[in-house]
């Protein structure tokens, strides 16, 4: 059996350089030749790729270029090494336009490189705002102690103290070594105070770069100290479940994503007409954004990949559909018509599966994924032209419908749900006779399987969207208007609105959360 010996491969790399460097000087070995008037510059084709210099010539003689992706920085180092000035400049113009969080690290090495200043501020600014992409690089390793103080200390960073403090350990850990020294001096630039008091205890309970530094641990303490009383806990913060809303908007035909922490809207991918004439509800499941369209055409996008395009997926039988994520599949019901029809979707073999028929035929009933079960909760009985209380419960493993042996405290129907680890709520829709629009809130126990009313949210609404991040409950929208958003903090048992909704008019629901 083969053992791997330990060298240093980057002393390695700059010597083969310095020598092809010297062979160059000397012209040993030197397959290629770039004349320019009198002056001979001997190269190896296989640093100087000769297609590039074609490329520069074909520039000079007719003012055009074309390049593959794989190319550009190789023909940025032969413009440069000829003075192509006007091309140099067209390059990094062509690289600012494709940037995204899979170019920028090449992206940014060749504006370093070749001193394009304009492309440089770039890629900054690009770090700052798609911080939390570029962090799960392993690229992101690679970046030197100035570009990571500079995206510490900016105040446009967008992330929260946590978030950058875990991408700074992690940068550290990977060479610990070399790095160990100037991580005390990194960890000072953060706003202590910031950081949740329970982070901040994990780090002085749980982290050895913390606790080994005198200076980095007196700060912490001294910044707990300072800080409000709260409830401390020991939980990590991940830097991955960074979770925004998502909203599907018709102004612009394109997506919009919200970050609840500092309230900002980020554009993200643009919607294909045939969605946005159709499109009815969405769900999330793994890297994909997942749209139902009224006329059963389903379709999927990998909403992290900037340059991503919508695929077709296999029609639904459900016309007007809602549907859930659970365990790796949608599950979706008719919303718009009286029915109990639910069909299975399985993206392993792109498929929908009709499944068992509910109990009860109902139309505009709410569906949530909670306790590894499907629950579809009220909704209007077509029987007797009311809104209902009764739950039924979808078992995924013995592929059966049961009724919940407790119902909701209020009938409703055109209601929002959404699920945490403790439970579900179920929020707004209409009262039992459909005559008004209601404000109250419901949660059932994942403990006590009981329904107990909460505090009513400030709004009546109905017909919109709700989901959870970081524990807390978020409602968009209702009344066909997308008007706010408001927050329910079940520490406080409180609902208070956090933002109003302007210039876009959006399909509510097909409001998500995702992680980015």
């Amino acid at each position: 059996m083969e053992e791997k010996i330990n060298t240093d491969s980057k002393e390695h790399a700059v010597e083969i350089l310095q020598q092809l460097n010297e062979y160059r000087k000397t012209g040993r070995h030197c397959d290629f030749m770039i004349k320019a008037g009198s002056e001979e510059l001997p190269v190896h084709k296989n640093i100087v790729s000769a297609i590039c210099v074609k490329k520069c010539v074909d520039f000079i003689y007719t003012g055009d270029a074309y390049v593959a992706k794989e190319k550009r920085e190789t023909l940025m180092g032969v413009a440069h090494m000829m003075q192509l000035q006007r091309l140099c400049d067209s390059i990094a113009i062509f690289l600012e336009d494709d940037l995204d969080p899979r170019s920028f690290f090449q992206t940014k090495k060749i504006a370093n490189r070749y001193n394009c200043k304009l492309l440089e501020e770039k890629c900054n600014q690009f770090a700052l705002q798609r911080f939390k992409e570029i962090a799960q690089s392993d690229e992101f390793m690679d970046l030197d102690e100035k570009f990571i103080s500079f995206l510490i200390e900016s105040k446009e960073t967008k992330a929260q103290e946590e978030g950058k403090c875990k991408m700074l350990l992690a940068w550290t850990k990977h060479d610990i070594d070399e790095r160990k020294e100037c991580f005390v001096s990194l960890v000072m630039k953060f706003q202590l105070t910031k950081m949740t008091l329970s982070y901040r205890r994990f780090l002085v309970e749980n982290e050895p770069l913390i606790f080994e530094s005198m200076q980095s641990l007196r700060s912490l303490t001294l910044s707990i100290l300072d800080s409000h009383p709260e409830d401390i806990s020991s939980k990590d913060f991940d830097l991955t479940e960074n979770k925004q809303l998502v909203v599907f908007d018709r102004i612009s035909q394109g997506m919009h994503s919200h970050d609840v922490g500092d309230k900002t809207w980020t554009p993200m991918q643009t919607i294909d007409q045939a969605i946005i004439q159709n499109l009815y509800s969405a769900v999330v499941m793994k890297s994909y954004i997942y749209v139902i369209c009224t006329n059963g055409s389903f379709y999927r996008l990998e909403y992290a990949e900037s340059n991503a395009k919508w695929e077709q997926m296999a029609n639904t039988n459900i016309h007007n559909a809602c549907a859930v994520a659970l365990d790796g599949f949608v599950y979706g019901i008719d919303y718009g018509d009286h029915s109990n029809i639910m069909e299975k979707y399985d993206p392993s073999n792109n498929r929908w599966t009709r499944l068992t028929n509910k109990s009860l035929i109902l139309v505009y009933e709410s569906l949530v994924a909670a306790d590894g079960k499907v629950f579809c909760i009220a909704g209007y009985t077509g029987q007797q032209l009311q809104a209902t209380k009764q739950v039924e419960i979808y078992d995924p493993v013995t592929s059966t419908w049961s009724m919940d042996n407790r119902s909701l405290n209020k009938a409703r129907c055109r209601a929002s749900a959404t699920a945490t680890e403790e439970g579900i709520y179920i929020m707004g829709g209409y009262n039992v006779n459909r005559n008004s629009t209601v404000a109250t809130a419901e949660f059932r126990s994942s403990v006590t399987k009981t329904w107990m009313m909460l505090k009513p949210m400030k709004n009546a609404r109905a017909e919109f969207s709700s989901y959870v991040i970081d524990g807390k409950v978020y409602v968009i929208g209702g009344n066909r208007k997308p008007t706010n958003i408001e927050e329910y903090d079940p520490e406080t048992k409180k609902w208070r609105i956090i933002e109003t909704i302007q210039g876009k008019n959006i399909f509510l629901l097909a409001t998500v959360a995702i992680f980015l």
